[in-house]
């Protein structure tokens, strides 16, 4: 067995687990933040509905150009 490389893939492997669990809680701190936005500003179900055809309405009339 060549020790150098079983050394250099451990390390290897500690930096991608070091790494997916520094992403993991970006991701959840960034969760929570928009769970609280949400709290703050609750959706609109009808205002965001007339967004969604305003913006329709808009894409159809640039392609009718």
């Amino acid at each position: 067995m060549n020790v150098p490389f079983v050394i250099i893939c451990f390390g290897i492997i500690a930096l991608l687990i070091y790494s997916a669990v520094r992403l993991s809680r970006r991701i959840n701190e960034r969760l929570a933040e928009l769970d609280a936005e949400r709290e703050r500003n609750p959706l609109d179900p009808f205002s965001a509905l007339m967004e969604l055809y305003r913006l329709q309405e808009e894409r159809k009339r640039g392609r009718g150009r």
